[in-house]
């Protein structure tokens, strides 16, 4: 298993190839990059349904694995630091967005658009609940396993609900919260016609939401809009994945077993993971 000193190494050998290799396409992201403001996002119209359902499945693989099976444009869901591009990355924090740092050019697109989002975001805190602000990046450039494949990411910064009852916000203003963080993002999918979304376990373990919250959450808004999205897939860890396999399908891959959650900056879950042999992050 790397060690922090060891993930620092190779995020900087990483952006380093990042920058040398796909400059050009982090600027054509950076340029085309969409802020949805606070609100925007969960208010964004419907198109009228291109699929005749949604269908959903699950994995415990990591997102850019997931990737690898996704059908027509599609969506990845970072649960982004609110106010530090890719949160502690380049200092060897381990979790879901920086889990989608080593393995594709989101982290040079980030720090292109700190003054416009991060920057902005600073005050808004409230109480690590954040906000809808949300970045739509479209034409990131993953690679895993030796395969390139572009996607578009939406960038939103994950409710804490654990921090924010901490901080004296009531459960009321919590699931209220982590209600709208869905609507806009499922509302941002749709409206960009995108066929496929891939999204983790978004609220779930030390954020503190219940997983049976998130599936509600999920399948309630599929079911008022049957075909608004073709495909769901819920790259979930093995932690949450029973709950997800139950609601939304069986899992297909596992990678790897989250051991111990810790949080960066703004809050965010940064894991130390048990990698299976072979596997290293990039």
């Amino acid at each position: 298993m790397a060690d922090r000193d060891e993930r620092r190494a190779q995020a900087a050998k990483h952006l380093a190839l990042m920058k040398g290799a796909l400059a050009s396409e982090t600027a054509a992201t950076v340029a085309a990059a969409v802020i949805y403001e606070d609100g925007e996002g969960r208010e964004l119209p419907l198109p009228e349904a291109a699929f005749e359902s949604t269908e959903t499945s699950v994995t415990t693989a990591f997102a850019p694995a997931a990737l690898r099976d996704a059908v027509g444009k599609t969506a990845v869901v970072d649960p982004t630091a609110f106010t530090r591009p890719g949160g502690n990355y380049e200092d060897g924090a381990f979790g879901p967005e920086q889990i989608l740092c080593s393995e594709s050019n989101l982290y040079p697109i980030l720090c292109g658009l700190k003054g416009v989002y991060h920057d902005g975001n600073r005050g808004y805190q409230r109480g690590q609940l954040f906000t809808d602000r949300a970045l739509y990046l479209p034409d990131v450039v993953f690679s895993h396993d030796g395969t390139i494949r572009k996607a578009d990411v939406i960038a939103i910064p994950e409710p804490n609900r654990a921090r924010a009852l901490e901080n004296h916000r009531s459960e009321r203003e919590c699931d209220r919260c982590l209600a709208e963080r869905f609507e806009a993002i499922l509302r941002i999918t749709a409206a960009n016609g995108c066929e496929t979304l891939i999204c983790g376990a978004f609220g779930c373990g030390r954020e503190g939401f219940d997983p049976q919250q998130v599936i509600g959450l999920f399948k309630d808004w599929i079911e008022a809009h049957p075909g608004a999205i073709g495909h769901v897939v819920f790259a979930v860890p093995r932690a949450h994945a029973s709950a997800f396999d139950e609601a939304f399908g069986k899992p297909a891959v596992e990678e790897v077993t989250p051991i111990v959650a810790d949080e960066d900056e703004d809050g965010f879950d940064v894991w130390d993971v048990e990698l299976p042999e072979g596997v290293t992050l990039r």
